[in-house]
């Protein structure tokens, strides 16, 4: 068996690349960075005050929680003075455009009214269904349905033929259209 060798060119060691010299820094370099930490040192505090602000509004910090909390509790409390209003005829929990009000009296006394619980539970339920409503359906979620559907599609479309369904489901949706566009238009007008 015959082993192979390395030719000399090979075998001999590459002789190192002598070292970059380094270009000598001017004047304007230093003016450069002395007006970046300039720059850096004036916008510290916007660039912290943006950090703080970052936790308020990034979905999934405390902060973003802390609000949404707070929006909650304040949105349950006004719709329960409607609520406490509406359905036990109870007199205003709140002094805005009224003439009365429930007063601080009625304040230390509400917690013991069980009406005033009812009222709060379903103004609670109420948010909670509007919450759901307004935030819609998770990306994550809707991208898993849309993939899972994938199975159910054909491997190759039908040439030639008319799918009688679709063409009967498009009539369908189609049917009484124009009647609804004139009378939205006639309750504009």
């Amino acid at each position: 068996m015959k082993y192979l060798t390395p030719n000399k060119s090979n075998s001999q060691p590459k002789p190192e690349s002598s070292p970059q010299k380094e270009p000598k820094k001017g004047g304007s370099d230093y003016l450069e960075l002395l007006a970046r930490w300039i720059v850096a040192l004036i916008s510290l505090p916007v660039i912290f005050i943006s950090h703080i602000i970052a936790q308020f509004v990034t979905p999934g910090t405390p902060g973003y929680k802390l609000v949404g909390a707070i929006g909650f509790w304040i949105g349950t409390l006004l719709s329960t003075d409607s609520i406490w209003q509406v359905l036990f005829q109870g007199k205003p929990l709140l002094p805005w455009f009224e003439q009365e009000w429930i007063g601080w009296i009625g304040w230390l006394q509400l917690p013991f009214n069980l009406l005033f619980w009812i009222s709060f539970g379903i103004s609670a339920l109420v948010q909670v269904m509007e919450a759901r409503t307004l935030r819609g359906k998770d990306p994550n979620q809707a991208k898993h349905e849309f993939e899972d559907s994938k199975q159910y599609t054909l491997g190759t479309k039908p040439t030639g033929n008319i799918d009688l369904t679709v063409a009967l489901w498009g009539d369908y949706k189609a049917a009484g259209m124009k009647e609804r566009h004139t009378g939205g238009a006639i309750s504009e007008a």
